[in-house]
């Protein structure tokens, strides 16, 4: 429950910063393309960096106090969000922010790994990565509610001090290093960054899932950027609603999709390993008509549903979201299934630095890019086609993940 706190407070600095973008860019004065560049690289280039670093650091030393420094840090730096008065200082904030979180998943991933047996671990696993979408809820709906009474900047320094709080308990209190995990205690000790990546690359199922995944990714970080502009430019939702909408839609559907994911790997697979993997790939090529779909519908448009009148293309969202979440649980939990124990947190970087790189460098700031080119043409609208045109990666990724799954039987029998 600690670790699920503490990446939902990761996931809710990160995000909080696209539900704001509208304010921030009035305040400063800057375009699509500034704030999608301190959004992608800005951020992602330092959470990259020193990814691996931490992994490894984490797996020799500790887990729980990677996972602390870093909270301590992502939380100073995101209040340090609220306090800049120029944009250079928000974009340097926003590179400390990035240092903070890279600490973060694969540390947990690698602790709760080496909590849970291998029956029940895709399970705990759809719990903690649950944690992306509780996470986005918190970002985009307690930030915008924050926003709409004391401003932005209070947005940014309110959701900071759970962290900070969270990081003590944690170095406190928090799980110690699984006794399986030290070198000593197999025959297969640490190794370096780069036979760490070369074991990686070396297991086919693992290069084309965390190739899939980063390739989805490419849309996914720009949604999660732009999606909230595109619902206030396209929709005519107020900065409120969105975050709200968006907020609850991104927590049911991914929540939900993240722990039945962990529920359906685990019992599927028992009849065929590879469901393991066969599950993310049809959970990404379902989701890519529907994306489509929300992208063509005009404004307007609702959908009764328990006595709300919903926005159709808040529907198809949290349906999206749903699908999209399918991928994580059963991803990470094939990693723990394909590597050691002591070299966990190091894989679970690596995949997470390949997602990002993919993903999170080239998504935001091409989305913003391509927004401001259509611009010309389809004015209020461009990000609707900005993101439209990119959703054809949703299916590429979906593909390469099915290939994944294919490889993945042998894998697992040579990795025994």
């Amino acid at each position: 429950m600690l670790l699920l706190m503490i990446n939902t407070f990761s996931y809710a600095d990160r995000h909080i910063f696209s539900i704001l973008i509208p304010d921030i860019k009035a305040d400063f004065g800057v375009s699509d393309s500034v704030l999608g560049l301190i959004s992608g690289p800005g951020f992602i280039l330092s959470y990259v960096l020193v990814t691996l670093p931490l992994a490894r650091w984490g797996d020799q030393w500790s887990r729980r106090g990677v996972v602390a420094i870093s909270a301590a840090l992502w939380s100073i730096a995101s209040a340090a969000c609220g306090v800049a008065t120029t944009i250079v200082q928000m974009a340097s904030a926003r590179v400390l922010v990035g240092v903070g979180e890279a600490g973060a998943m694969h540390s947990s991933q690698a602790m709760v790994s080496g909590m849970f047996s291998e029956r029940t671990r895709a399970r705990a696993l759809g719990v903690l990565t649950s944690s992306t979408y509780i996470g986005m809820l918190v970002g985009l709906t307690g930030g915008a509610a924050i926003a709409g009474v004391w401003g932005w900047r209070a947005a940014f320094v309110a959701l900071s001090l759970p962290g900070a709080l969270l990081a003590i308990v944690l170095w406190l209190s928090g799980p110690g290093q699984e006794k399986h995990a030290t070198p000593s205690s197999t025959g297969k000790g640490q190794i370096s960054w780069l036979a760490a990546i070369r074991l990686f690359y070396a297991t086919p199922s693992l290069r084309y899932l965390a190739l899939g995944v980063g390739v989805f990714n490419i849309f996914g970080y720009a949604g999660a950027t732009w999606l909230p502009a595109f619902l206030v430019r396209s929709h005519g939702l107020s900065v409120v609603e969105t975050g709200l909408w968006m907020g609850v839609g991104s927590a049911v559907g991914g929540v939900v999709g993240s722990l039945i994911s962990g529920i359906l790997v685990d019992i599927s697979r028992r009849h065929d390993e590879i469901w393991q993997l066969r599950i993310p790939a049809m959970g990404l090529l379902l989701t890519f008509p529907l994306t489509v779909t929300t992208f063509l519908l005009t404004g307007g448009l609702t959908l009764e549903l328990f006595g709300f009148a919903i926005p159709v293309v808040v529907f198809l969202m949290l349906c999206t979201s749903f699908l999209s979440a399918l991928w994580a649980a059963p991803a990470y939990g094939a990693i723990a299934r394909l590597i050691p124990p002591q070299q966990r947190a190091q894989a679970a970087g690596i995949m997470i630095v390949i997602i990002n790189v993919v993903g999170s460098m080239l998504g935001p700031p091409v989305a913003g890019i391509v927004s401001d080119i259509l611009g010309r043409e389809f004015h209020g609208d461009s990000m609707r086609y900005s993101l439209l045109s990119m959703s054809v990666l949703i299916l590429v990724g979906g593909l390469l993940t099915w290939k994944a799954s294919a490889h993945y039987r042998r894998d697992l029998a040579d990795a025994a």
